[in-house]
């Protein structure tokens, strides 16, 4: 019994260091696999600049992008401009609104006394041009009326395409009418008495707003809306066309192209002429929705200029996912150029956050950027009325991004001809 025993200890000893070695074995070698495995990995990185770029570089320009842009709320503008007796109450006027959340600015009007329609006509140059968002006019028959009994008149004249800054510009400016009413004298006769003399003209003062563009209807969600349409239609474009092109290239059919006796141009075309089909009924279904969303009218000749804008940046994004994909040495840094070439547009188009908010370094980035020139010809056709042609320099802009990718398209892909 004891013998049986222990040569079954001996055998069961002699089955564990066997499993002990193969289990040992085994995982030395998944080991060694695992080492080899990442050890190569590791090297194809840092063989790769874009790869270590895109690991370190990115985050912290995303990250300084989104810094700059929550870093502060816009402020709004307010200019003000007075005649005859009412200067005698600017001073007092100014000290209450330097305690509001918004920014005076001095206006280039001249301070002499002339023509109300000549007047006026600055005014509204001044808002044209951007110097404010509103303007306060304190006309010299606001005392008139106040004597008269009536409630008195001030012109407050608002740029008005800026929603955001427009109600903040208004809730400002009507926080301080109560003290402008409260110093401006009061004609009280002799005869009265003195209960009579505390109720002399006590009614609050008539703000008459005056828009350059819309109406006080305009809503927070109209400033956004006409800048979708070119993004929506840019981002996914490129991402499509990026992706299906270098699949192209790996699969080695766009290099069969470039060595076989057709013209580059023909290729190029005939990669727009399969995409735009899609890209174009992709770009009909945004435009519909987003015009349904639009709270104000929109005419015929605005509906053909946003589609025109938007066709173009149809173009732009897709010659630009053709040149990411030459550029791009595999799908990996193909997928690289999506963040590279989209983030920055949402943040300095001036899309979402005003550019003004961001140092000059990103503000000269941002004209660079197709989509800032897109935003801004849409808000001038949409929010301004403008006709398409006032935004010519957009136009040419867009026109040049198109060129000059073009032409970069070419280069690259004489590159990649000769390599070929």
């Amino acid at each position: 019994m004891i013998r049986r025993i222990h040569s079954c200890d001996v055998t069961i000893r002699k089955i564990w260091n066997k499993l002990s070695f193969r289990l040992l074995k085994q995982s030395w070698r998944i080991e060694m696999v695992a080492r080899w495995i990442a050890w190569r990995i590791i090297r194809e990185i840092l063989r790769d600049r874009r790869t270590l770029a895109f690991f370190f570089l990115v985050p912290l320009i995303v990250m300084s992008l989104i810094y700059y842009a929550l870093q502060e709320d816009e402020t709004a503008r307010l200019g003000v401009v007075s005649r005859g007796v009412m200067r005698l109450f600017e001073a007092d006027l100014m000290l209450t609104l330097e305690e509001e959340d918004i920014e005076l600015v001095s206006l280039d009007i001249p301070d002499e006394e002339i023509d109300p329609e000549r007047l006026e006509q600055m005014i509204w140059r001044q808002l044209r041009t951007g110097q404010a968002e509103g303007i306060l006019f304190l006309g010299e028959q606001l005392l008139e009326e106040r004597f008269d009994g009536k409630r008195g008149r001030i012109d407050f004249y608002l740029e008005g395409s800026r929603p955001t800054l427009t109600a903040s510009v208004v809730e400002s400016v009507a926080s301080v009418m109560d003290d402008l009413a409260s110093s401006l004298p009061v004609v009280i006769d002799s005869s009265c008495s003195a209960f009579c003399a505390n109720s002399v003209n006590i009614k609050p003062l008539d703000l008459e707003e005056h828009y350059l563009y819309g109406s006080e209807d305009y809503r927070l969600i109209d400033f956004f809306l006409p800048v979708f349409p070119p993004f929506f239609v840019f981002f996914f474009t490129f991402l499509i066309s990026t992706i299906t092109f270098q699949r192209e290239r790996v699969r080695g059919t766009l290099e069969r192209l470039l060595i076989a006796p057709v013209s580059f141009t023909q290729i190029v075309l005939g990669y727009v002429g399969g995409f735009i089909i899609f890209s174009g009924c992709q770009a009909a279904i945004i435009l519909t929705f987003i015009l349904s969303l639009i709270g104000f009218k929109i005419t015929l000749t605005q509906i053909g200029a946003i589609a025109f804008l938007t066709f173009l940046m149809l173009l732009i994004s897709l010659v630009l996912g053709l040149l990411a994909s030459f550029l791009a040495a595999n799908e990996f840094q193909a997928l690289q150029f999506i963040p590279l070439v989209i983030l920055p547009q949402i943040f300095l188009s001036d899309m979402i956050w005003s550019i003004d908010g961001f140092p000059k370094i990103f503000q000269w980035i941002s004209l660079a950027l197709p989509l800032t020139h897109a935003n801004t010809a849409m808000r001038n056709v949409l929010l301004k009325q403008q006709n398409i042609w006032d935004s010519w320099p957009q136009l040419l802009t867009l026109s040049g991004f198109f060129f000059c990718i073009l032409l970069l398209l070419v280069l690259v892909s004489r590159r990649h001809q000769n390599a070929a």
